[in-house]
């Protein structure tokens, strides 16, 4: 079922309609849970959250086994579902110290069945056009990496939940208090109106999700952080070519902890450098 009509109750409540709690809706429904409610006080399919910002770039390999086994399934799982572009990633050394690190990602790599290679810096030039080798000691090279459409992906869950006719979708709705009894959830209040929860509530609403914990009575440990990023463009190499989405590999700058990936006929230029700001 899918409609703006709150229902009276639901025996799963998701709050939160980006990334994780439309994956959340579609891996439950999979595994023969019923009736779910997914809930978010923004409109659909970009309710105006982090997923909707995101840049969406997915380098699987890291020195977590864990973490790139999770990496290469979410890759997997976009592959399936149509909306994963493979461009590539560079992460690129100014200096020895973080060329020394990328040696460590290749091995990293090799441990858990991940892909790199190790580039020179006429390599990386020839990869990217646009950079500046004459800085670089070289790169770390991953050919399996990429960009995903969140938003895209966020749609898909939602509809095949929807399918298996175990999905609600409510947007535009705020939820405004969470009722509980004896430390358990009974039902979560909303400006269109209350709804009882039968058997879990899942809070993921990402950066306020610490305000609904709170709703709650319990604590998420999750802070909002500043993270600066810019559109540049419309970039006249980029435009000559007419690419939609990225062709260019994904481009980190480990030793400035920033990042520059193709948009379209523009770029997009994350950094991490500046001051905390929370």
């Amino acid at each position: 079922m899918s409609s703006n009509n709150l229902p009276d109750s639901a025996g799963t409540v998701i709050v939160g309609a980006g990334i994780v709690g439309n994956s959340l809706a579609y891996h439950l429904a999979d595994h023969g849970v019923e009736d779910i409610l997914l809930v978010d006080k923004g409109p659909l399919p970009d309710p105006g959250g982090s997923t909707g910002h995101a840049s969406n770039f997915l380098m699987p390999v890291t020195h977590s086994k864990e973490m790139t086994e999770l990496g290469y399934d979410s890759i997997e799982q976009y592959k399936e579902a149509g909306v994963f572009t493979e461009s590539g990633g560079l992460e690129v050394a100014r200096t020895k110290e973080q060329m020394e690190e990328n040696k460590r990602r290749v091995q990293s790599a090799k441990a858990f069945g991940g892909h790199a290679e190790l580039l020179e810096p006429e390599e990386v030039k020839e990869m990217v056009p646009y950079i500046n080798e004459d800085i670089l000691e070289g790169a770390v090279y991953f050919d399996d990496a990429g960009v995903a459409d969140s938003l895209q992906f966020g749609e898909i869950c939602r509809q095949r939940a929807k399918d298996m006719g175990a999905l609600t979708v409510s947007p535009n709705t705020e939820v405004t208090d969470i009722v509980t009894e004896n430390d358990e959830v009974t039902a979560i209040e909303t400006d269109r109106g209350d709804v009882a929860v039968e058997d879990r509530l899942i809070i993921a609403a990402g950066i306020w999700s610490p305000e609904l914990a709170e709703m709650a009575g319990t604590r998420i440990p999750l802070t909002p952080a500043v993270h600066q990023m810019i559109s540049v463009g419309p970039i006249e190499q980029f435009e000559e070519r007419g690419v939609e989405g990225i062709e260019d590999p994904i481009v980190r700058d480990m030793d400035h902890r920033m990042y520059e990936r193709q948009h379209g006929s523009e770029m997009e230029v994350g950094s991490y450098s500046h001051r905390p700001i929370l």
